[in-house]
């Protein structure tokens, strides 16, 4: 959240907050999109970090039994280069880690961003239609059990 500088009063907080918030129905549709195609996009980057991973493991899997002179190609930036097993193991191992850490960073910020997602939804009270025919529809939330429709 954010922090109210020395000598200013916690209403510092609200009245940002105040002032982020959607001023019509119009621009807590936009917002909810935005948000929605957030976690959308997330979600990608962490099935394509996934589908990684299992390579990697494959890679390591088929030649951690190999003799470590033994010689091995690995693809660098586009290029086919000769290496051998004992240089190659190492670097895959190296990559797994780091690929395996940004995904954790990403699946921490997954799991935050879809519980703003889902807190927003709930506080403008937004119902998602499944249309076939991908149409953003909005429904005015005058009265107490009305919502948004998006």
């Amino acid at each position: 959240g954010v922090r109210a500088p020395k000598g200013i009063g916690a209403n510092w907080e609200c009245i940002i907050t105040m002032a982020n918030e959607p001023k019509n129905e119009n621009e807590v549709v936009q917002r909810f999109t935005s948000m929605r195609q957030e976690v959308q996009t997330l979600y990608q980057k962490l099935s394509e970090l996934d589908a990684e991973l299992q390579e990697h493991e494959l890679v390591i899997k088929a030649i951690s039994g190999m003799e470590e002179k033994r010689k091995c190609f690995r693809l660098v930036g586009g290029v086919l280069v000769e290496r051998t097993v004992g240089e190659v193991l190492p670097a895959v191992n190296t990559n797994k880690q780091g690929i395996a850490s940004i995904k954790e960073q990403l699946q921490k910020q997954f799991d935050s961003k879809k519980e703003e997602l889902k807190a927003f939804q709930d506080k403008w009270k937004i119902t998602v239609k499944n249309d076939n025919s991908q149409q953003n529809e909005t429904e005015a939330s005058s009265g107490d059990n009305k919502g948004i429709l998006a």
